[in-house]
């Protein structure tokens, strides 16, 4: 059947007759139903979602029991009346003229099978040493052409208000389920026999009287059967629609800028980027566009979110279930579930039987052969919907190599879909996924209000004599890996690693941790700060051992401080994180230290104030930082970010001959400092630092240029 059934149905949620039985048995063939007592208003409401299953050539049983009162049981069990005679005069009492047009309809259908051999009715009762008893069970068991079979147990009757008038509750079994639901199922299937038969321990079912049977066969219309009586009354199509299994949460309201999004991205055929800034809803946009998806293709659907970390995966799982009722996947390396197995069985319902599944994983495991066994496998014509998260992730060559071309429909998640000296890879994003759909900007989010204002301290750090002599040797060491490509000069894949340890040293300038603790003084009792660390090491003054700078700084305002701080890097399991995050909130923790983690996907709305002691030229990184700190939260008005700008020496001491040595360091952070305070609050400041840093090298440059040939020199 293609239904969504629920496990349950209640009258506190549910329609029992809109949401459960009239879907049912328009795609029914057989109906047994085993209720309580017997009355014209019982098969008023047995009649009910019967005109389409009849139009269908479907077939019914009913078991019922007759209501007897007092004295007509008491008559039995003394033998004033035979049972047969109380049954039948039970059974006559029951049947009473319709009193509108809709129900001389119904009993007119309800004659109609019966006389056509497709409704056929039988009476059970209970009688032993104790006398006679009633028949009052709830089943029901229902079978469409497929062989498809549903059962339920439960209060629900077919009586005047057994359906939709008292509070009432079923619970339902699929045979298309897990193990338990079929043999529930075939049990149900087996009782209603048995009794059906007679063979029943305790349990006597008799044929239905045929008196009663010559009445009911009166309201038989020679004209025939009006088959949209349930349309004319009830809006019966209306009832069948399916719900989607897809849906915008409640509460949740969308920005135009959204909406314009979604709208672009259906008018470039399911496909598209969202270029829109950290902290701006790319999740919820993409949701949306799932949502608009799952409606244009009558959630027939499947959908692959595919994240760079496990814990961007725990944080769509959090939105996703309350934007779909669909099966929800989890797909990674320290994934609880037997995903491979999961996806096996949901790919071969979606390829049968178009049943929609929702798959989160990550990066890695999508990539992975266990995976791409059944997303290369997809067919084509299907409606399968890939969203990349960080999707300038998705240019890398691994994933490059996995780009499923076989699935048509696509969305990249991006704040900065450009990828650092990776031209290729960023024009096979462009390939893959489209045109931009939006571009939002950090800008225009400040100004409409979807994130907040800030202040931007850059604040100037020396490297040490040792420090600037060893970034000079590491300087000299790279022009052995020079070589020309393309009529331009580059540095080789040979030489990355000399640049990764010039960067390392960068991060990790020994005047930094002074000036931190100098910058803490002001801030000490203050809480919701977050300090970005560098990839690097820190020498301890006193014993000389090297620690992590992010363990070397929490332990320092920890101890010097007394301050509350807690470290949240990729050593921390989700578990952890989440707590880290829920108590930071509530002022428990006054400080997050953090390396790259916080860099993509993780939200932490509440940031405050923010010391930044790390930054690589790659304006990903600094971006998403960026907007990460600038997200809207409770008591927040405004964010400050107090950068820390690396300088190969004091600017007291530089000289304008230093230029070339020292313009690998100044320009990328000069083209930093332009980007964070052009849209500040106080762009003064970082002005102030600029011209300072150009006139005491009497260098006055384009960053942006400047950036641009560093680009190219130092990689693709």
């Amino acid at each position: 059947m293609d239904l969504d059934i629920q496990i349950r149905y209640r009258s506190e949620i549910h329609n029992f007759p809109r949401d459960f039985l009239i879907p049912v048995l328009s795609q029914a063939k057989i109906y047994k139903r085993g209720t309580g007592y017997f009355s014209t208003s019982a098969l008023v409401q047995l009649s009910v979602g019967l005109f389409e299953m009849a139009k269908n050539g479907g077939k019914i049983q009913l078991i019922c029991s007759p209501e007897l009162d007092k004295k007509d049981v008491e008559a039995i069990d003394y033998g004033y009346r035979t049972r047969e005679e109380a049954i039948s005069d039970a059974i006559i009492k029951g049947i009473s003229e319709p009193v509108d047009f809709f129900e001389e309809e119904r009993l007119n259908l309800i004659a109609t099978l019966i006389s056509e051999g497709r409704l056929d009715i039988k009476i059970a009762f209970m009688e032993d040493d104790n006398g006679f008893r009633l028949y009052h069970e709830k089943i029901a068991y229902f079978e469409d052409a497929d062989g498809n079979k549903i059962s339920y147990a439960g209060s629900a009757n077919e009586s005047a208000n057994g359906l939709d008038g008292n509070f009432e509750s079923i619970y339902t079994f699929c045979s298309w389920k897990d193990s338990s639901q079929i043999e529930a199922v075939e049990m149900a299937e087996m009782d209603f026999d048995n009794m059906w038969a007679n063979q029943t321990s305790k349990l006597h079912v008799i044929p239905f009287p045929e008196i009663a049977v010559e009445k009911l066969l009166k309201y038989k219309k020679s004209a025939g059967v009006d088959w949209d009586i349930d349309v004319k009354e009830y809006g019966y199509k209306a009832f069948l629609k399916k719900k989607s299994q897809f849906n915008i949460p409640d509460g949740i309201i969308l920005h135009d800028y959204q909406k314009d999004a979604v709208n672009n991205w259906v008018n470039f055929d399911y496909q598209g980027i969202f270029d829109m800034c950290t902290g701006s809803g790319k999740t919820y946009t993409a949701l949306a566009a799932m949502i608009r998806f799952a409606n244009d293709n009558d959630d027939k659907i499947a959908v692959f979110i595919v994240c760079p970390y496990i814990h961007l995966v725990s944080q769509w799982e959090e939105d996703v279930k309350e934007w779909c009722a669909v099966p929800i996947i989890i797909a990674h390396s320290k994934a609880k579930n037997d995903w491979k197995l999961e996806v096996r069985k949901a790919y071969k319902k979606f390829r049968r039987g178009d049943k929609p599944f929702v798959c989160l994983t990550t990066n890695d495991t999508f990539a992975s052969d266990d995976m791409q066994m059944f997303v290369q496998r997809l067919d084509e014509k299907k409606k399968v919907l890939l969203i990349a998260d960080e999707a300038h992730n998705f240019g890398s060559a691994h994933m490059i190599n996995v780009m499923p071309w076989n699935i048509k429909s696509r969305i990249a998640l991006s704040a900065t879909i450009k990828r650092y000296m990776d031209k290729n890879g960023t024009g096979k994003i462009g390939e893959y996924f489209g045109k931009k759909c939006i571009t939002y900007s950090l800008e225009q989010a400040i100004t409409d209000g979807n994130l907040v204002h800030y202040e931007y301290h850059p604040v100037p750090v020396a490297l040490t004599v040792y420090e600037l002599e060893k970034y000079r040797e590491l300087s000299r060491k790279l022009k052995k890996y020079v070589i020309v490509k393309n009529g331009k000069m580059k540095i080789s894949d040979a030489g990355k690693p000399v640049i990764y340890e010039r960067t390392r040293l960068l991060a990790g300038a020994e005047n930094k941790i002074e000036l931190l603790m100098k910058l803490f003084e002001d801030y000490k009792n203050d809480n919701n700060i977050l300090v970005y660390c560098g990839a690097t090491g820190v020498e301890d003054d006193k014993t000389g051992k090297v620690y992590r700078q992010v363990d070397y700084v929490t332990k320092k305002l920890q101890v010097d401080y007394q301050m509350s701080v807690k470290r949240f890097t990729a050593e921390e399991d989700l578990k952890d994180r989440e707590n880290i995050k829920k108590y930071f909130s509530e002022g428990q923790y006054q400080v997050i230290t953090a390396i790259k983690c916080l860099d993509e996907g993780v939200n932490i709305p509440g940031i405050k104030t923010a010391f930044i002691m790390s930054s690589s030229r790659n304006p990903k990184e600094f971006v998403q930082r960026r907007g990460r700190l600038l997200r809207k939260s409770r008591n927040k008005k405004k964010a400050v970010i107090y950068d820390f700008i690396t300088l190969p020496r004091e600017l007291d001491d530089t000289r304008p001959t230093d230029i070339e040595e020292d313009k690998t360091i100044i320009v990328g952070e000069v083209a930093r400092m332009q980007e964070f305070g052009r849209l500040a609050d106080n762009p003064e400041d970082s002005d102030y630092l600029i011209n300072q840093i150009m006139e005491a090298y009497e260098y006055y440059f384009d960053a942006e240029e400047e950036m641009q040939r560093m680009e190219e020199y130092y990689g693709e």
